[in-house]
């Protein structure tokens, strides 16, 4: 019986393992070395400190991509490690690689730590990675952030689901391209979701 869970979970790491490697590869293409050695430095303490290492990986490549020198590459990627430090703690340390990623993307827009942990005190249960990166979206878009998390957590609290939060964000993207104020445009959405979600008794955003 143990083997039958054993076997899985080797797939797992050995997949896990061999895709770490490919993206290692792929530093050592798109880096010079002196860039190369001070990421991996950065990724190398992010693993210790059992932060996404992958992510840190992939914003290095990422600044590669869009040729980025390799002071500003490494600084990128210091400042995503720094964030995921912030966000982890803001968000709970039980807290999933993927949420701790979108929680330092939202920080990055703006948005407070004090809101990422709100945003967690009404999520408790659900994965947030969805309901952060609309969080983050929101703000991106020009949505105040304490404006942007207090209708995130009101359609927390009215129960929506990934597929809805999703649905919820096109929907304000589309009002804010025709030409709706962004706040605006965020809270009437978020109202109409929290109604469709819980009915009537839904909770009005917080202040």
């Amino acid at each position: 019986m143990r083997w039958r869970w054993c076997v899985p979970a080797m797939l797992f790491l050995a997949t896990a393992a061999s895709a770490q490697r490919s993206q290692l590869a792929r530093l050592d293409s798109a880096l010079d070395p002196a860039t190369r050695v001070a990421v991996l430095a950065v990724v190398d303490s992010a693993r210790v400190a059992r932060l996404p290492a992958d992510a840190l990986i992939n914003k290095a490549l990422e600044g590669a991509g869009k040729r980025a020198d390799g002071p500003r590459i490494v600084a990128a990627v210091r400042a995503l490690a720094g964030e995921m430090r912030v966000a982890r703690g803001a968000l709970g340390t039980g807290s999933r690689p993927d949420e701790i990623t979108a929680g330092a993307h939202a920080l990055h827009a703006g948005v407070a730590p004090a809101q990422l942990t709100r945003v967690r005190r009404s999520g408790v249960g659900r994965e947030l990675s969805t309901p952060l990166m609309v969080l983050t979206d929101l703000v991106a878009r020009g949505v105040p952030p304490a404006t942007a998390s207090s209708v995130v957590i009101m359609l927390e609290r009215a129960g929506l689901r990934d597929a809805d939060f999703t649905a919820y964000q096109r929907s304000v993207r589309q009002d804010i391209e025709s030409g709706a104020a962004p706040a605006v445009a965020a809270t009437t959405r978020a109202r109409g979701a929290s109604l469709r979600g819980r009915g009537s008794s839904a909770p009005r955003p917080e202040s």
